[in-house]
């Protein structure tokens, strides 16, 4: 008696394993898609969370965008002093950011915290207490510095802010894995709050290390000089070399699947008036930007004595004539 054997023809078997493939080859895209679904809602609610911290309204009931990629886009960071909840704090750092759209290319400006200026409302006093509500009880805050900044500078617009205290600096800096800086020379000071004691040369500084190095102006120089030929000296210049290694350095984070994780690190040490779809939007027209499309601009001033005050005393003509057009709505077209 002949026993049959029952089994797979070559034909089934063949779309047997097709079948398989493909339902694997569908499982695969579904995760694929859940986790980049859930890596764009992760980093938008991120990025709202920011910017609700703004005022506490988000931009300060703002709801519908008014970022126009097709002008310059000028950004005012400010790092403020306040090392407590109740504090204010006064501007530590001021940098004048101006995005180029058009050209991919960021052009920055540090202007020195002891700057006397006309402040509107208040007069001539050093721009750093424009933020502080308890100096300025008024109207004092980022409102009265951008008022004061568009005021020094006639012509140009500031469109948005993002602000953040010490601590708010550390986080971001982690967040990033840290900068790669050349420390110019050996920096060292000691104070009750403060403990500075840098090494020169190449280093990876975490986010507590970088804060010394741009807060360090305890030498001959100090926070700013400018030269006859208006080359720039002191901790302004740190600043704008600390902006330019962070640009450099993080090209590899402008995407959507390593930024969720960096936003949720920093969302609660960043204050901004930016809606969450014109950070997106401007991250991703500058995702390729490296420190070669960033040209950092002198402050033009110099350090001057007023009834016994050191201040910066900026030059009005050249931040009319020089600066103004280099910050101005305006780009050229490609």
């Amino acid at each position: 008696m002949k026993t049959e054997t029952k089994g797979l023809t070559g034909s089934s078997r063949s779309t047997k394993v097709r079948k398989t493939l493909l339902i694997a080859v569908v499982s695969i895209l579904t995760i694929v898609v859940c986790f980049a679904g859930y890596s764009v809602i992760s980093l938008y609610n991120s990025l709202r969370s920011m910017n609700k911290n703004a005022g506490g309204t988000e931009n300060a009931g703002a709801t519908a965008s008014t970022l126009n990629l097709r002008e310059r886009v000028n950004i005012l960071v400010v790092g403020v002093d306040s090392r407590a909840t109740n504090d204010p704090g006064r501007a530590d750092s001021i940098m004048l950011i101006g995005l180029d759209p058009v050209s991919r290319t960021m052009s920055v400006m540090s202007i020195p915290r002891d700057s006397h200026v006309n402040i509107p409302g208040h007069g001539y006093d050093k721009i750093n207490a424009t933020v502080n509500s308890d100096y300025f009880s008024k109207d004092g805050g980022i409102d009265l510095l951008e008022k004061t900044v568009e005021a020094m500078i006639p012509g140009i617009k500031i469109n948005y802010y993002a602000k953040a205290n010490f601590a708010g600096f550390e986080t971001v800096i982690d967040a990033l894995g840290g900068v790669t800086i050349n420390v110019e020379k050996a920096m060292y000071y000691k104070a009750v709050d403060t403990f500075i004691n840098l090494k020169p040369g190449i280093q990876h500084m975490d986010g507590k290390t970088a804060l010394e190095y741009a807060r360090f102006r305890h030498d001959a120089i100090g926070d700013f000089f400018s030269s006859s030929n208006g080359e720039e000296y002191g901790r302004v210049v740190r600043q704008k070399a600390l902006f330019k290694a962070i640009v450099a350095q993080t090209t590899s984070l402008r995407n959507v699947w390593k930024l969720p994780p960096v936003i949720r690190a920093v969302e609660n040490a960043v204050v901004t008036d930016l809606l969450p779809n014109d950070m997106l939007r401007i991250a991703l027209a500058f995702k390729n930007a490296s420190d070669k499309e960033v040209t950092t601009i002198p402050f033009p001033g110099e350090p001057g004595d007023i009834e016994g005050t050191s201040y910066i005393i900026p030059d009005l003509d050249a931040l009319r004539s020089k600066i103004a057009p280099l910050f101005s709505p305006l780009v050229p077209s490609n």
